[in-house]
């Protein structure tokens, strides 16, 4: 049955010719708490489709009563969840009056041939590493068992490593997903379902390694959209064949609006800026590395000496570190959103031809703040000096990023290449 399999896996996979799928994981409802989410799910599942979804992972009863969406040539893909855990239940975290569990149990809920039947291109099933032999034995007992099945009936078997455990801490559990990763593709798996390691180098490992598609998956509901975004857009320059992303998309503000942004990603070569921002140019932009930033702020220091203000000191710059936690640093700087320019009353902001940076129309601003209230990153300021035009004083002038003409001073002086300059090429 192996060209049922292959058949299957370009369906998920290829539907758009370049090897990637942007799938959303609704599979929580009979594993966690009764949320909104898990409710509204028919109107979700709706939304994340017109978005251009490719698959969408789900349990077998919401696979039987929502079969009519992914009917048709244009339908996404129904990966359904073969198996049953108590995860989300331990310690009573995710709940509000459920009975917490004190022990993990991992149950098989159907066959191959029976995912088949309710028309699956896909299964996903789990595999637990670092909670305890006897769990880990069952756990690859059930995987070996699921892979021969599809194997027989030509279905693709997505396993999903976990690192879960007291055999789990923070030292090990990159090392641990890259062996859970390895042992899934010896027990036959077809493709990865798999967290995010941190970083881009140790995630590209665990993908080389594995040398089978493997799809990110987005874990807890991350505090914006440019978070899980972030994610995904590190994921693919690792090398990940595209994403499983549950949470972050169903619980997400406008689950079309992030999954057309998902999409983007993945197909369609945006930057997370791009996506957030919807089209694409030929101008430079700031590239940020969080995991190369050490705190240092030479970034910080540089920007306040290549702007002319007539003083000095680090409330003029035009971005930030924020520290996160021991040797854990975020760079806050202007994204290009255009949330500035859009909020303007009296287009004082503008894109600049040459350079594509935000630049101030002095004349034309009024000091209303609205461009510092709305910046997402914080990094719109107030100078602390006014200026007086022939028929108005203002109190103040925005401090804006202009990206210092094309040549910015951060991204020349940052020592670790935290902050990069990059091109925008695409022009829509």
């Amino acid at each position: 049955m192996q060209t049922g399999t292959q058949i299957r896996l370009e369906r998920l996979f290829n539907r758009r010719g370049d090897g990637r799928a942007v799938c959303v994981a609704a599979d929580h409802g009979y594993m966690s708490d009764v949320t909104d989410n898990v409710v509204r799910l028919r109107p979700i599942t709706e939304t994340v489709i017109r978005g251009g979804a490719d698959g969408i992972l789900m349990s077998p009863g919401q696979a039987m009563r929502l079969a009519p969406l992914f009917q048709g040539r244009d339908g996404p893909a129904l990966i359904v969840r073969a198996d049953w855990m108590n995860m989300p239940r331990l310690g009573g975290a995710n709940l509000t009056n459920a009975v917490p569990q004190r022990h993990l149990v991992h149950q098989k809920v159907l066959t191959a041939e029976q995912a088949l039947a309710l028309g699956a291109t896909a299964i996903t099933i789990y595999l637990f590493v670092g909670y305890n032999d006897d769990v880990e034995a069952k756990g690859i007992a059930s995987c070996a068992q699921f892979a021969s099945e599809c194997r027989k009936v030509g279905l693709p078997c997505i396993m999903e490593p976990l690192a879960v455990g007291g055999q789990v801490t923070g030292a090990n559990q990159v090392d641990l997903l890259t062996l859970g990763a390895r042992m899934c593709v010896e027990l036959g798996a077809d493709a990865l379902k798999i967290p995010y390691t941190g970083d881009v180098e140790s995630f590209r490992h665990l993908i080389e390694v594995s040398q089978v598609p493997v799809l990110v998956l987005g874990g807890a509901r991350s505090p914006s959209d440019r978070d899980a975004l972030e994610l995904f857009g590190e994921a693919l320059e690792a090398g990940c064949s595209g994403c499983l992303m549950g949470r972050n998309v169903t619980k997400a503000p406008d689950p079309e609006q992030l999954m057309r942004q998902m999409v983007q990603l993945a197909h369609d070569g945006y930057s997370v800026d791009e996506a957030l921002r919807g089209e694409q140019w030929d101008k430079v932009r700031l590239r940020v590395v969080t995991s190369k930033c050490t705190g240092c702020e030479l970034c910080v220091t540089a920007c306040v000496g290549a702007q002319d203000e007539g003083e000095f000191g680090a409330h003029l710059a035009r971005l930030s570190i924020q520290t996160q936690g021991l040797g854990q640093h975020k760079v806050l700087y202007c994204t290009l959103c255009k949330k500035c320019i859009e909020v303007c009353p009296t287009a004082a902001l503008q894109w600049h031809a040459e350079t594509g940076a935000v630049q101030l129309i002095a004349e034309n601003c009024t000091a209303c703040g609205k461009c510092v209230d709305i910046c997402p990153t914080h990094v719109v300021l107030q100078s602390d000096t006014g200026i007086t035009f022939a028929d108005k004083a203002l109190p103040w002038l925005p401090v804006i990023c202009d990206l210092c003409g094309g040549a910015p001073a951060c991204a020349m002086i940052c020592p670790t290449g935290a902050i990069t300059v990059d091109e925008r090429k695409r022009i829509i």
